[in-house]
């Protein structure tokens, strides 16, 4: 009894220890990692350089990706893969209704990398090129992945494109005419706009059709949520990190952005939080596969605009409200996080505190450059910010 009491004791030990790495691992610093006993990277992979041509893979460019994984191989360490989803290949634009289309009749077109993204919420052909080519890529480069990122919108994280466009505010996306079923083509289990032509904010204020818009509006994300699990694990049966970004959806915000019609009045709708879909507790409630990670793409938000220790979740850090969110799911689900870029000291101390405090599985320093800078701390200070981690 003592013994087995004292390896219980012992596993729980180590689910609690944070897995370190950092984002868009190369080839080129990879040595330097593995010096500093940073031994995780996340690899990105570009759609579009990967598949110029529909249905045609670049060899050069394979041969560059195998060569960067045996590179990290060769130095024992692993590799997140990150799909690349969010470099979408030109031709892919080609199919009608392929970009997202706002209540002003705005086409979304951010030609940014990351931010240049395809409809593939409301978009049936859109999702079965990416399943096609999800399918190329793992068996172009196999399995042997420490995990596997998903989220599929802009940045690679999960969303609609953002709540300001072109000088307009309050930019809901879901008027091309698929979603608004005008023509067919929308993805199985996304039924159309059940309120046709009705415009969030419009006067005077309609809570039924607003509630009834935005059900429907947050059900279509959850839908490519679980669509990207279920894609992904026909070919991959590794560990998934689902990015959520942002703060989130708290309780309550959604019925008080419905109560005011959706005009955009509401701090959640300022925020951009409904507008983008950041409904994260609908999601992972509906999450079956205990492999996916919960992962925010915000560890380093700011203590000061936030109360962890209070019992009003809407000022609970990310990591903190999808810890809470992880603790009340059935499946026994992990939390994993990174920030948002650079920081220094500070903000790595900030992360290794809260990744300790709410167990977080992984922690990925955003982005591995910002290491190697003049002046900025290096791979071996980010190692030491994280001690207990292997």
């Amino acid at each position: 009894m003592v013994i087995f009491l004292f390896f219980a004791s012992w596993l729980n030990a180590q689910a609690e220890v944070t897995r370190l790495g950092v984002l868009q691992g190369s080839p080129e610093h990879a040595s330097a990692l593995s010096q500093a006993g940073i031994d995780l990277v996340v690899f990105d992979v570009s759609w579009q350089r990967f598949e110029p041509k529909e249905g045609e893979v670049d060899p050069i460019y394979l041969k560059e990706v195998l060569r960067a994984l045996q590179t990290f191989q060769d130095l024992g360490m692993e590799v997140i893969l990150d799909l690349g989803m969010q470099y979408p290949p030109a031709w892919l634009f080609e199919i009608p209704q392929s970009r997202y289309q706002n209540q002003y009749g705005d086409i979304f077109i951010d030609q940014r990398p990351g931010m240049h993204i395809a409809n593939s919420i409301f978009n049936k052909r859109v999702r079965m090129r990416q399943n096609q080519y999800i399918k190329q890529l793992f068996a172009s480069l196999g399995s042997d992945f420490y995990a596997v990122r998903l989220g599929g919108g802009w940045y690679g994280e999960l969303n609609y494109p953002p709540n300001t466009y072109e000088e307009k505010d309050n930019c809901y996306w879901a008027f091309d005419a698929n979603a608004q079923g005008k023509q067919p083509g929308l993805p199985e289990g996304i039924p159309v706009c059940p309120v046709p032509g009705w415009v969030p904010g419009r006067q005077p204020v309609d809570s039924a059709r607003a509630e009834l818009f935005l059900e429907w509006y947050l059900s279509a994300l959850q839908n490519y949520h679980d669509w990207q699990i279920e894609t992904v694990r026909r070919y991959y049966q590794g560990d998934l990190l689902m990015l959520y970004p942002s703060w989130g959806i708290r309780p309550g915000q959604a019925a008080q952005a419905v109560e005011g019609g959706l005009s955009g009045d509401t701090p959640a709708e300022q925020n951009g939080e409904v507008q983008r879909g950041f409904d994260f507790a609908r999601f992972i409630s509906g999450i079956r596969d205990p492999k996916v990670i919960l992962h925010t793409t915000w560890a380093d938000s700011d203590p000061r605009f936030g109360n962890d220790d209070g019992l009003d979740p809407s000022g609970w850090s990310p990591l903190r409200f999808l810890s809470s969110l992880a603790e009340k799911h059935p499946l026994p689900l992990r939390v994993s996080g990174e920030n948002t870029g650079g920081g220094g000291s500070k903000i790595m101390a900030l992360c290794a505190e809260r990744s300790a405090h709410y167990q977080a599985s992984i922690f990925l320093w955003a982005f591995e450059s910002d290491l190697f800078k003049a002046d900025a701390p290096g791979p071996r200070e980010l190692k030491n910010s994280f001690p207990a981690s292997q």
